[in-house]
């Protein structure tokens, strides 16, 4: 509400499928094999997210945009689409279910004399990647280390700074990749599947490559590249394993990409 109150373009675009998120207590971990905590699926039919709750699994899928929020989440048809990705004997149970359309938007300005745009005020994007929240908690450390020094003494004028840092982020870093996320998730070409897993192996074999790839897209190097520089702490790295579902006779691949987010 505060950012349709002011003069902002909130330039994008909606990615045109709808996504459907469900929650249920059934043990995917315990039923397929090198799961991670949070696993993309990369099928050539049909991509999905397996993302591990304290007591429940999310599970997200894309869906037909020309469909009603009705039937997106009409509960035989929920069950269906559980079933094709992994069948079970027993229904399973659904403790949530949302239908929800994405956006790839970033304000065009984030600071409007005394208010200032951060976190989804700011910036929406695809939450394939885990990088919109991320993000925002950057803006958040961003915000109130300007806001303190300018309590302090220190000009106003050095807020500008904070849009251009941000705003520089949220579209090289967090929309780049966001939209490299879901094009991958979307191939269907087996030659241009089969070279991306190709560069993810070479990635985790390659010790260099593979710090490059987990500073990346844990958003620390989008820290270290601003303007005057943050200095951060050495980043753990993670490891991803790369899990050929053709070796359970399902076809495809599942990259297990877990990301460090701080």
């Amino acid at each position: 509400m505060v950012r349709k109150s002011l003069p902002v373009n909130f330039e994008g675009m909606t990615i045109p499928e709808i996504f459907l998120s469900m929650s249920t207590p059934f043990r995917y971990d315990l039923t397929m094999p090198d799961l991670a905590n949070i696993s993309y699926i990369n099928d050539p039919t049909e991509w999905l997210v397996l993302l591990r709750r304290p007591t429940l699994w999310r599970v997200l899928l894309p869906t037909d945009p020309n469909q009603s929020d009705a039937q997106i989440l009409d509960p035989e048809r929920i069950e269906a689409r559980l079933q094709q990705v992994l069948p079970s004997p027993e229904p399973y149970g659904i403790a949530h279910k949302t239908a929800y359309r994405v956006h790839e938007r970033v304000a065009d300005k984030s600071v409007h004399g005394r208010i200032f745009l951060a976190g989804d005020a700011a910036h929406l994007n695809d939450p394939l990647g885990g990088m919109g929240m991320n993000g925002g908690i950057h803006d958040a450390i961003n915000l109130t280390g300007k806001l303190a020094a300018v309590w302090q003494g220190a000009d106003l004028s050095l807020m500008g700074r904070y849009e251009r840092q941000r705003r520089k982020v949220a579209i090289e870093t967090v929309q780049a990749q966001a939209l490299r996320n879901r094009k991958v998730l979307n191939e269907t070409d087996p030659a241009r599947r089969a070279a991306y897993h190709g560069e993810l192996r070479a990635t985790v074999a390659d010790a260099v490559a593979n710090r490059a790839y987990t500073m990346k897209s844990s958003m620390l190097q989008s820290l270290r590249d601003l303007v005057g520089g943050i200095g951060m702490c050495n980043a753990p790295i993670c490891h991803f394993r790369i899990v050929s579902h053709e070796d359970a006779g399902k076809g495809g691949l599942m990259g297990n990409m877990g990301n460090n987010h701080v």
